[in-house]
C-alpha cells in the first residue's frame, strides 16, 4: 500500500513540474514571437524628470516630477480605502497625491 501512495505522490509532483516548465516555455515562445514584430524596451519612469500625467477623469498634470509612491498599509490614506498613491511634484512646488489606478498615460514633458 505505501508503494501506491509513493507512485501517486510522484505522479502529482511530475505533473506540477511539467506544468511549471511548459508554462515557462510557452511564455518564452510568446515573448520571442512578440519581439519579432516589436522589440522590448527596458525603459522605466524615473524620478527627477518632468512628465505629463494624464488621469482617467480627464485631469492633466503637465510638467510634474515623480516623487514616488506612498504605502497604503501605513494607514495614512484610510479615507475611501485607497490603494497606494502616486506622489507628484508640480512646477509650483505643491505635491499631488494621485491614485495609481487612475493614471492612464505618462509622457515625458
Amino acid at each position: 500500500m505505501p508503494e501506491v501512495w509513493a507512485v501517486i505522490v510522484g505522479v502529482v509532483l511530475l505533473l506540477i513540474i511539467y506544468g511549471i516548465v511548459s508554462s515557462k516555455l510557452k511564455a518564452r515562445r510568446q515573448r520571442k514571437q512578440r519581439e519579432k514584430s516589436l522589440p522590448f524596451v527596458e525603459d522605466n519612469i524615473r524620478t527627477g524628470v518632468a512628465y505629463n500625467v494624464l488621469l482617467s477623469d480627464g485631469r492633466k498634470y503637465l510638467g510634474a516630477q515623480l516623487v514616488g509612491t506612498s504605502d497604503a498599509t501605513s494607514g495614512q490614506f484610510s479615507i475611501g480605502g485607497w490603494e497606494g498613491m502616486l506622489v507628484l511634484m508640480q512646477s509650483n512646488g505643491k505635491r499631488v497625491f494621485v491614485r495609481q489606478s487612475s493614471v492612464r498615460c505618462v509622457e515625458e514633458a
